[in-house]
């Protein structure tokens, strides 16, 4: 059943957020039956063609006992690669008590073992990802985020790096932001030889546990981070327009993480798709993603250590030729591996494999 010729279809999902508009939302499942004219039900009460699950699902629900509707995985986040025994078994209690997942307790990591084998087919983001899933479902599939939303910015000339004050940018979700945490050094000693801001594109607060509860300040966690130079930082609240106007005020990008910790390590490549796309050149830490994606389009953009960091902030902000053709090279690549019609087809294809 090729895609030109699936029928509609009433997609029965359980989403990431109430209202359906979270990024992990809005820019995958939402994507695509948008596209492509399909109904999305969040009320699995309803009669439905398929279902596709969240990692907010109740994984033991009886809405995935119904062998007769075919159940698919998007699995964005490395779930199966816990940071230890008892953060994995801590998260699996909390979604106990807090009711997000009946049945017995055990370590999130095995809710999310379980769920995969029991699923017609999993998707994931990144193949990295990919690798730790098929052990437990080989009808598996990598699929990136679509940034549709986030407009594609021509590269700017050199003009822009003229001024004497540069700005960084940053960009993404609260829990990530600790990454910056761990080049806290480099951007201390950037600060004694450049002026520079540093913009934050994130929200205002977020959630400590389960990203649901205590709330606190982003503002007041950057400032602990980076407490040597928090003159420096200048947050602003996420949505796609304060993001491409703040890209346009920047002169590059940064995406620092921390690669002891799975979750973040084993993350895929959007981030940086989304700086090429906003015509900014970028650095990141040596993730297998970045290390990947950085091989693939020919850019120096992976950094390996904090010196490499350092060297690599100073070429982007003195030699704005390198920095303009980086950027050339990176938005070549989203073309010719990230368009639209790229992402829809993969789509097509994961519908298609569980309703053959």
């Amino acid at each position: 059943m090729g895609a030109k010729f699936m029928s509609k279809l009433k997609i029965g999902y359980w989403p990431l957020s109430k209202n359906v508009n979270s990024p992990g939302d809005r820019r995958r499942l939402i994507f695509w039956a948008n596209a492509r004219g399909h109904k999305v039900e969040t009320n699995l009460d309803k009669k439905v063609d398929l279902i596709i699950a969240s990692e907010n699902s109740d994984f033991n629900s009886h809405y995935f006992s119904r062998f007769e509707i075919p159940v698919i995985f998007d699995l964005i986040d490395a779930y199966l690669s816990p940071l230890n025994i008892s953060d994995d078994l801590g998260r699996g209690l909390a979604k106990k008590v807090t009711r997000q997942i009946t049945g017995e307790i055990k370590p999130y990591s095995h809710h999310v073992r379980d769920f995969c084998i029991r699923a017609n087919a999993v998707i994931c983001s990144s193949i990295e990802q990919q690798a730790l899933i098929e052990p437990y479902n080989k009808n598996s599939h990598v699929i990136l985020d679509s940034h549709k939303e986030i407009s594609f910015v021509e590269p700017r000339n050199d003009k822009r790096f003229s001024r004497n004050e540069s700005r960084i940018l940053w960009e993404g979700q609260p829990a990530t932001i600790r990454g910056v945490k761990n080049i806290a050094p480099v951007l201390t000693q950037l600060a004694k030889e450049k002026k520079f801001t540093l913009d934050f594109v994130t929200d205002e607060n977020y959630y400590k546990y389960l990203n649901r509860y205590f709330s606190k300040s982003t503002q007041t966690l950057l400032k602990r981070d980076l407490h040597q130079i928090e003159e420096r930082i200048k947050l602003t609240p996420w949505t796609s327009n304060n993001l491409v106007e703040c890209a346009k005020r920047s002169d590059m990008a940064m995406i620092p993480i921390d690669l002891s910790v799975p979750m973040q390590s084993l993350k895929p490549e959007n981030r940086l798709l989304i700086m090429w796309r906003l015509g900014l050149p970028c650095l990141t830490s040596a993730s297998p993603a970045y290390v990947r994606v950085a091989s693939q389009a020919g850019v120096s953009t992976a950094c390996h250590s904090n010196h490499e960091w350092l060297a690599n902030f100073n070429r982007y902000l003195e030699d704005p030729g390198f920095a303009h053709r980086e950027v050339l090279l990176g938005q070549n690549y989203l073309r010719e591996n990230h368009s639209e019609a790229t992402l829809l087809k993969k789509w097509d294809s994961v519908i298609e494999s569980v309703m053959e």
